[in-house]
Parts: C-alpha cells; structure tokens; sequence
C-alpha cells in the first residue's frame, strides 16, 4: 500500500484512503461511468444507440456507431487502466464539449427548458473538468514513477 505523505491539513484517515490504490480505481470507474455506461447500453442495444443517433441530427451509420463505442468504452478503459489516461481523458473531454453543444443548447431556448438544460450543460462542463483531472493525474503518477528510477 502506498505511503501517505503527511499534510497539516489532511486528517491520517483520509490520507491513508486518498493514498490508497483501491480509491484510485474506485475514482476512475466513478468518474467514467456515465461513459462505460452508455456505451455498454449502446453495445447492447445498437438500434436504439442508431434511433438516439438520427434523433441529434447525427446519420444513423454503423461506422459512427462503432466511433462512439470506442470513445465511450475504449477512453473509460483508458481512464480506468491508467494506460493512455491522458488519450481517453482528452477523447472524452473532447466527445462531452462536442455532444453537450448539440444537444444542450440552452442558449438558443426559453424559460424552464433553458434553466434545465443549462443545467445540464454545467455538470457536463464539470466532467470535461474531471477529465482534465485524470489526464493531469496520470501525467503525475508516470512522471513519479520515471523519477523514481531514476
């Protein structure tokens, strides 16, 4: 298990859970999991991923299917496996600004539809800043490990 490094401000029980491996994971599977999600949904349920598809505007074609399962399930895999973190981070920080400015457009609505769809387009806004987190957070743990064997 991993050291934590003492901090004045960190209480030893939460050090010791924020140093831990399992909480690194359990973060990576939480914060892509409206991904992983939505693309096992998709995988499942192709016709439907089709229908969602067309319904944004979006041709309903297999080799943009296929695109969308491998940015939903191959950037959470990335995430996940810290393998590439920086890639899938990017391509699904990418995907969300994307789809969130198709489909969220509260600017162009009115009243009650624009406050819920703007609030939607903020929590999506906050995953893309997730994404960012992770993208940084692995750069950190590799740059850690290169200067360890150094």
């Amino acid at each position: 298990m991993a050291v934590a490094h003492r901090h004045a401000d960190t209480p030893a029980l939460i050090g010791a859970m924020l140093a831990s491996p399992c909480t690194l994971v359990l973060a990576r599977i939480a914060l892509t999991l409206p991904y992983w999600w939505s693309g096992t949904d998709k995988l499942l349920h192709p016709a439907a991923a089709l229908a969602e598809m067309h319904g944004m505007g979006f041709p309903a074609s297999w080799w943009l299917y296929g695109l969308l399962l491998m940015v939903q399930l191959g950037g959470s895999l990335s995430i996940i496996a810290n393998r590439y973190a920086w890639l899938g981070a990017g391509v699904l920080g990418g995907f969300t600004a994307f789809v969130t400015c198709v489909a969220h457009a509260f600017w162009k609505l009115e009243g009650a539809q624009r406050f819920a769809e703007m609030n939607i387009f903020m929590e999506h806004t906050a995953l893309i800043g997730g994404m960012a987190f992770a993208a940084m957070h692995g750069y950190t743990i590799k740059q850690r490990a290169r200067a360890l064997r150094l």
